[in-house]
């Protein structure tokens, strides 16, 4: 089975386990220490989607990050029927290890309003033009940029930040081809705030993304949204996502199972540990998918070591070596 169609059926295809309840199995692991944000809103807009009327397609989500989970353990993902109406309809869903105790069912780590919307037509309209970046075609992948460089004498953060998306990538489904990779890396400072990359599944799957395009969406656009926020090259001691939401555009329109797509991201506000980085979501027609915002922890400077507090700084030890 390729990345794509493991990307389909065994990440997003969910099991019903009881009433309102599906289960999401653990099958990517692009973060050693706990699960990727993306796929936490991924499965949980899935779960949701299973317990509203085909008429419906995700309109909007809201999300919070309350803890970390455990990366090998499959989740159960709770829903609430909140509202059923005409036009919309309001869904709750909360995630909780498989191995719960009764303290756990009281605070799920993860817990994520959603709505959906029937198709409507309507004149009103406006769309903000899509950013003007190169082709994918006419960029390097970041392994070939990264053979362009002089790594051992590259100055430590980058060399950092090297290796924490190689190792990000080498255990994710997507294909990342940045638009600015010195920014990334903190080879230059990124004065804009602002960085775009192309992306799409790494394999593309056998079957039509039709029914999962949202989730494949929102798996995505957690990729980038921190690492907007680091516009200088500082060490990165801790970096992780606190809540997010996303507003999906354009049900219509659907994605190629081979596609690229283009994340544009833009940072908002970095302060007190804080950031808050909006993004965008296009396809090469230039029509808008998704619209988001998240607000994350970003710290640059050591406090009392955590649990997962640790990855970001072996790496920083082994640049330096």
């Amino acid at each position: 089975m390729n990345i794509g169609d493991k990307f389909i059926t065994k990440l997003l295809d969910m099991k019903l386990q009881r009433e309102n309840v599906f289960r999401g199995e653990r099958v990517f692991l692009p973060n050693p220490r706990t699960i990727y944000g993306g796929e936490l809103m991924a499965q949980a807009l899935m779960a949701a989607s299973k317990t509203v009327s085909k008429d419906f397609r995700p309109n909007s989500l809201h999300c919070y990050f309350h803890d970390r989970s455990n990366v090998l353990e499959p989740n159960d993902y709770h829903v609430t029927k909140l509202r059923d109406g005409r036009s919309f309809c309001h869904r709750l869903v909360e995630a909780f290890p498989i191995n719960k105790s009764e303290s756990d069912l009281i605070a799920p780590y993860f817990r994520m309003d959603c709505s959906f919307k029937t198709p409507e037509k309507d004149p009103a309209s406006f769309l903000s033009p899509m950013p003007h970046v190169q082709s994918v075609e006419k960029l390097q992948d970041f392994n070939s940029y990264v053979k362009s460089l002089d790594f051992d004498n590259l100055p430590n953060v980058p060399r950092t930040r090297v290796l924490h998306y190689q190792s990000f990538d080498a255990n994710s489904p997507l294909e990342t081809v940045f638009c600015e990779p010195e920014y990334v890396l903190g080879l230059k400072s990124n004065v804009g705030g602002q960085l775009h990359s192309w992306i799409r599944l790494k394999e593309p799957p056998s079957t039509s993304l039709h029914s999962y395009r949202d989730a494949f969406l929102a798996y995505l656009s957690d990729a980038f949204l921190l690492w907007v926020a680091l516009t200088e090259p500082h060490h990165v001691l801790y970096l992780v996502t606190l809540n997010q939401s996303i507003w999906f555009h354009n049900p219509e329109i659907e994605i190629k199972p081979d596609e690229w797509i283009l994340l544009g991201t833009r940072a908002n506000y970095v302060g007190g540990a804080l950031t808050l980085s909006y993004g965008d979501i296009w396809n090469r027609e230039g029509c808008l998918l998704a619209s988001m915002a998240q607000q994350g922890l970003v710290r640059t400077q050591q406090l009392k070591p955590v649990s997962s507090y640790t990855s970001m700084g072996e790496l920083a030890e082994q640049a330096e070596k």
